[in-house]
């Protein structure tokens, strides 16, 4: 039907690699932040060292209680060229 949108698993995703256009490692993917609609359209990935503590919901305590501001890092959904073989690739210029 033309207007669907492919049924994705979230596991799928995490722990997937993520890289540019050009092949460069990125990272991988550590969580999936989704929309709040029953169809939970993607929005971002999320990645890098912090991601992990995000995840878990650590992140923010942990920076508070110390003074410090850290955001995990993320790549929009926008920027995802394709999906295929547990592996992210990104649109050209996305980094």
């Amino acid at each position: 039907m033309p207007g669907n949108r492919p049924t994705m698993y979230i596991e799928d995703l995490v722990g997937s690699r993520i890289i540019t256009a050009e092949g460069k490692k990125i990272g991988r993917v550590v969580d999936v932040q989704v929309t709040p609609d029953p169809e939970h359209v993607v929005t971002a990935l999320v990645f890098g060292r912090y991601g992990w503590l995000y995840r878990f919901h650590v992140l923010q305590p942990f920076a508070e209680t110390f003074g410090l501001r850290h955001e995990p890092r993320t790549i929009p959904w926008d920027a995802v060229k394709r999906f295929e073989h547990f592996t992210v690739t990104l649109k050209p210029g996305r980094d």
